[in-house]
């Protein structure tokens, strides 16, 4: 049972590459470096805001599918059940936050894009959060993969986090420090995902 899933999670992990490479090709007027990956969807082009939330919907499935392949792969041993339900988790948040889009850079701040950041901080941090757990459930070449991309994640994540806590670099390196972390936390699960369908 675990095997369809974890090819599913995988081919999941691939199309919202696509869609996310999507949206920098039909920005709908966001700036890739000015602007945040939320901005996405609240853009004023109403097919860059159905891009978004497809791309966000596409995210969601693959970690609740990764997450329950996971889960279900008794020859991962007992390691695999706090990252399953990690990725399940990060799965459903995914999947709440095109109900509640962000405020657009530059305008004023209100209670759903306050809720909106707070889902974001969660996805941030739980994915981050997943890749070392993830590699130790591999072994060979993609665990050691896995452990490249978890720093490569950590810079960029704090490189994010500098970004926001310095305004004057905010508008210069934010959007380029988050789409390259957003990129690395869709590589690396997509990595485990076709190493442990492999190990099948």
């Amino acid at each position: 049972m675990a095997l369809p899933l974890l090819v599913l999670a995988a081919a999941l992990f691939a199309l919202r590459l696509v869609l996310f490479l999507a949206l920098h090709l039909m920005p709908g007027g966001i700036h890739p470096v000015r602007d945040t990956v939320s901005d996405y969807a609240a853009s004023d082009s109403r097919r860059t805001r159905t891009l978004a939330a497809t791309a966000s919907w596409a995210a969601a499935a693959a970690w609740l599918v990764l997450g329950a392949g996971v889960l279900l792969d008794t020859g991962l041993g007992d390691g695999r059940v706090a990252v399953g339900i990690w990725l399940l988790v990060l799965g459903v948040v995914l999947a709440a936050m095109p109900f509640v889009p962000t405020d657009r850079t530059g305008t004023p701040a209100t209670l759903r894009g306050r809720v909106h950041l707070l889902f974001a901080i969660a996805w941030f941090a739980i994915a981050y959060g997943t890749i070392g757990p993830l590699g130790r459930l591999l072994d060979g070449p993609a665990a050691s993969v896995l452990g490249v991309l978890d720093v490569v994640a950590a810079v960029a994540l704090g490189a994010l986090v500098i970004s926001l806590v310095l305004p004057r670099l905010r508008t210069r390196t934010f959007g380029v420090s988050e789409r390259a972390f957003i990129l690395v936390v869709t590589v690396a699960p997509l990595i485990a995902g076709v190493a442990l369908a492999v190990g099948r």
